[in-house]
């Protein structure tokens, strides 16, 4: 009996219950659409609970997985860099979960399909947030379904996949692990900042005006 009960209990810890997020090919594209063009103070705040996160996020990945996260009181006599980095995250951690107290799931059950006689009914249970909310114009999510969608990327260790542009400064979700940029466009502007570019760019144009008036550029023409 006990270890039919422990079975039980084990196939119950394996048991998530699934969010009101639709399945669909498109959730990544969907979010970060929300992400760059959201207007309300809610769509803004979700914005900001995710910059939260990802500061969390760089603080913490330092951290040898078995050091605890709590800021250890002796810490602050034998190791005060220690106990003031750990401080930093509790403070960071306890804002961030008053961020995520503002928001309310309600459970939703239904029989979804019959047990014919032969055993039980079959039903499907989820969460569901901000119930009768319509997305804004020109967006797909609303506020909870993008926060959803955020929370289950940091389940499967993928929350740093979402970052923001190193030129443009819009949000991407990174398809490789070494994306930093939202697009070719924004990448090749990048590269026409930096200094490599910027002297190919005055070889080019040295080059160019000697071929054209076989005399070498004037100084301060180089551009």
């Amino acid at each position: 009996m006990l270890d039919r009960d422990e079975r039980k209990l084990e196939r119950l810890a394996r048991i998530n219950i699934a969010g009101g997020l639709p399945a669909s090919a498109t959730l990544l594209s969907d979010l970060i659409k929300f992400l760059n063009h959201t207007k309300t103070s809610r769509g803004k705040r979700i914005v900001m609970i995710l910059e939260k996160m990802l500061e969390l996020e760089e603080m913490t990945r330092p951290i040898n997985p078995e050091e605890p996260m709590l800021a250890a009181l002796e810490w602050k006599r034998t190791d005060p860099k220690k106990f003031q980095i750990h401080w930093e995250i509790e403070k960071r951690r306890a804002m961030l979960e008053r961020e995520l107290s503002k928001y309310r799931f309600t459970p939703h059950a239904e029989v979804i399909m019959g047990g014919g006689g032969q055993g039980p009914s079959q039903w499907a249970a989820w969460w569901k947030g901000d119930l009768g909310a319509r997305p804004e114009k020109y967006l797909s999510m609303v506020a909870s379904e993008a926060l959803e969608l955020i929370l289950k990327l940091t389940e499967v260790g993928d929350l740093t996949r979402l970052r923001r542009c190193a030129q443009c400064q819009k949000w991407l979700y990174a398809r490789f692990r070494h994306q930093t940029f939202c697009s070719t466009k924004c990448q090749q502007k990048n590269y026409t900042q930096t200094e490599e570019w910027k002297e190919h760019r005055r070889r080019y144009m040295r080059n160019r005006y000697r071929q054209l008036f076989g005399t070498p550029l004037p100084k301060g023409r180089s551009r």
